[in-house]
């Protein structure tokens, strides 16, 4: 039980995965999440978990646990309830989300609504599939049935369905459906991007490629430093191969800045990874709150053999992110911190800490365990900040060491949380992000230190 962390949401038992359906309301924030309660002991069978926490002034999420709200029951689901949104609207709670099935061994994705009743007791409250269900059954021309991930939003003046999707031809993209009453839903079609005018972001494509796209999730952001209204699309790309230090991981996630007019995305700023670590895919974003917050899954799919297999549980969600635009580049800063400790001081020691400071060029930062042995070390080389997971219990496979390049070389601001096996550094005010899992060899791991050389 050492691995289990204090702040970041983990599964009671079984598999922790995409979250879903985050909503905020009275000043509590509401996670679903993707879950498979029974593993790895038995079937897949993925429904949707559910945890809430308030959200005190900068003070870090304690999770309350509430029974799992949705699991596979009916024909259009039974081979899982996948990934997807929340909307709340006249004190009504909505849920949508993807029902997998696979009649007759082929696939067949639905796009369908749940309606959340007593959400205030005590039992996270009932929850009944509409009558309308399917709401959208099946692809659109030219789409197969990987097909999912709702995302629903208000967008001007009407209700907006932003779907992750696969061409015919095996390439991903995003496709968006609209309605006026959530209940019929028209298909706008798919999402081309305007380039044209586009400069770089901070990946290699201006516009990723992929087999596939999931969960994309659209927020308008006011700009920090023009002032102007802009569209951040994320989107998940499946398939990159792997560009130097960019796309390290299985599986990528990042964005692009610009303006959404009916289906066409007028693309400012090209691609940028929105995190750097060993684990970090699937997030969403809040709309209910402002900042808008985000939190991520700290996973990746098909990487699950991690130590606390043992214990019966897998995975983690990021802390709250708070969103920021500034001058075309998206910053995360952690909502809340996890200790009161000193920003001055060069020495952090607790199973759940923060350290925040300036890291000059060619210094280090490292996490030591209780053997003494070195953890992670994160360090400034130039104008590349490099975080190199050590030899551990387990790798989320790959290379351990997973770099960044700032367009800058001078001092780092750096903000790192450690919380049991979740690492998260922000570097630059949020600019730059690592999430990361840590699971040292030597237990308990009461007590990590965190020293800058």
């Amino acid at each position: 039980m050492y691995f289990r962390p204090r702040f970041h949401l983990a599964p009671p038992s079984g598999r922790l995965n995409d979250p879903n359906g985050l909503y905020v309301e009275d000043g509590v924030l509401h996670a679903y999440y993707q879950h498979d309660p029974q593993w790895p002991t038995a079937e897949k069978r993925t429904g949707w978990g559910h945890a809430s926490t308030p959200l005190l002034s900068d003070k870090p999420e304690l999770w309350t646990h509430h029974p799992d709200a949705l699991y596979p029951a009916v024909d259009y689901d039974d081979k899982g309830c996948y990934s997807g949104s929340a909307v709340l609207v006249n004190g009504e709670l909505e849920l949508f989300y993807t029902g997998n099935a696979k009649p007759g061994g082929h696939r067949r994705a639905t796009q369908n609504l749940v309606h959340v009743g007593g959400r205030r007791r005590a039992d996270g409250g009932t929850y009944l599939r509409s009558e309308r269900n399917p709401l959208i059954d099946g692809p659109a021309p030219g789409f197969t049935n990987h097909y999912r991930d709702p995302h629903v939003l208000w967008r001007e003046d009407h209700w907006l369905m932003v779907l992750g999707a696969q061409r015919d031809d095996e390439t991903g993209s995003v496709v968006l459906y609209t309605s006026e009453d959530r209940r019929a839903w028209d298909y706008a079609g798919e999402i081309q991007f305007d380039t044209s005018s586009t400069v770089p972001g901070g990946a290699p494509d201006m516009i990723p490629g992929g087999y596939m796209w999931e969960c994309p999730n659209l927020v308008t952001l006011r700009d920090d430093v023009t002032g102007e209204d802009m569209d951040v699309l994320i989107v998940l790309p499946q398939g990159l191969e792997q560009v130097g230090d960019h796309y390290a991981n299985n599986h990528q996630c990042g964005y692009v800045v610009g303006h959404l007019q009916g289906t066409t995305f007028t693309v400012s700023r090209g691609f940028t990874e929105l995190d750097y670590g060993h684990e970090f895919y699937a997030p969403q974003v809040v709309h209910g709150s402002q900042p808008p917050l985000m939190l991520g899954w700290m996973g990746l799919p098909d990487l699950d053999d991690q130590p606390t297999r043992q214990d019966g549980w897998v995975h983690t969600l990021t802390v709250a992110r708070e969103l920021h635009l500034s001058d075309g580049v998206l910053r995360q800063v952690p909502r809340a911190s996890i200790s009161s400790n000193n920003a001055d001081s060069d020495l952090e020691v607790g199973a759940s800490f923060e350290w925040s400071g300036e890291m000059p060029p060619g210094s280090e930062l490292v996490l030591v365990d209780t053997a003494g042995d070195a953890v992670a070390r994160l360090s400034v080389n130039g104008n590349v900040v490099e975080l190199d997971r050590q030899d551990q219990q387990y790798h989320a496979g790959g290379d351990v060491r997973r770099a960044c390049l700032r367009g800058v070389t001078s001092a780092v601001d750096v903000r790192v949380l450690v919380d049991a096996s979740c690492l998260e550094i922000f570097i630059d005010e949020g600019r730059i992000s690592f999430a990361s899992r840590i699971f040292p060899r030597h237990e308990p791991n009461e007590c990590i230190v965190c020293v800058l050389t």
